[in-house]
């Protein structure tokens, strides 16, 4: 069945920048390798998309309408599909001393934040920086290679799959979820409650489910602390065989 928009889809894909042949997302560790693009610390798996909510770029949200499970597709990105024609008014000279209120010390191609937006250094001297506020791939065209893994038909399915979007240092199947006429319920594996900001991610996935599952009025998140039973110390095996052992002699005839 042909993919549409609205669906939930389990894709890989591999981008590079059509004029340098840099890679610079991959979710196959193969082809990392293979394009030395290799992180040992990135977690090499399919990525959950919805279709036509903007979670990745235009260029590949358009490429997947059409497609089918299991199908493969190599094609070029435009830049108005990628990362964005290049705005030469985003580029700004500020002075040096707007980074060193914050402890910031400017370096060329460093990546820092200005304002409430993300920037590249491009320049720094005479007291003055000069900053980037495009997209560091904008103006790039972009050779995709996508491939459409999974497309997720079951109601748990896809819940699963956005908890992993959020969690995703914790195994997935660890999650326990049930369906309760108009109530869905989550168990919390015991590897999550100290997780730096689970909090947060409860909530955007609380947010998630109200938007993609209006049939849902309300999420429950559950937490079970085991009890594990205190083993008996010497001490306390003796008081108990003193106690049986005395109490028959109180017993009146």
């Amino acid at each position: 069945m042909a993919i549409k928009s609205g669906d939930f889809v389990l894709i890989d894909y591999l981008l590079k920048v059509k004029d340098t042949g840099e890679v610079f997302d991959v979710t196959m560790e193969n082809q990392a390798k293979e394009n030395n693009a290799y992180n040992p610390e990135q977690v090499y798996e399919p990525r959950l998309v919805v279709v036509g909510q903007g979670w990745t770029i235009k260029g590949i949200e358009e490429a997947l309408e059409g497609m089918e499970e299991g199908s493969e597709k190599e094609f070029e990105i435009p830049p108005d599909k990628a990362f964005g024609e290049r705005d030469p008014t985003k580029v700004r000279i500020v002075p040096a001393r707007d980074f060193s209120r914050q402890g910031v010390t400017p370096k060329v191609g460093a990546r820092v934040e200005f304002g409430d937006q993300l920037a590249t250094i491009r320049s720094v001297g005479s007291g003055r920086v000069t900053i980037d506020m495009n997209h560091p791939l904008s103006g790039k065209t972009i050779a995709a290679k996508l491939q459409v893994r999974k497309v997720l038909s079951e109601q748990t399915e896809k819940i699963r799959e956005l908890i992993h979007r959020r969690v995703r240092n914790v195994p997935k199947e660890k999650f326990l979820i049930s369906v309760l006429g108009n109530v869905v319920t989550i168990e919390m594996p015991e590897e999550t409650f100290v997780l730096e900001d689970i909090q947060f991610a409860k909530k955007g996935l609380a947010k998630e489910i109200s938007k993609y599952f209006p049939e849902f009025t309300s999420v429950q998140f559950i937490e079970t602390h085991t009890l594990k039973p205190v083993k008996p110390t010497a001490q306390t095996e003796t008081a108990n065989v003193t106690e049986q052992g005395t109490g028959g002699s109180t017993e009146k005839a």
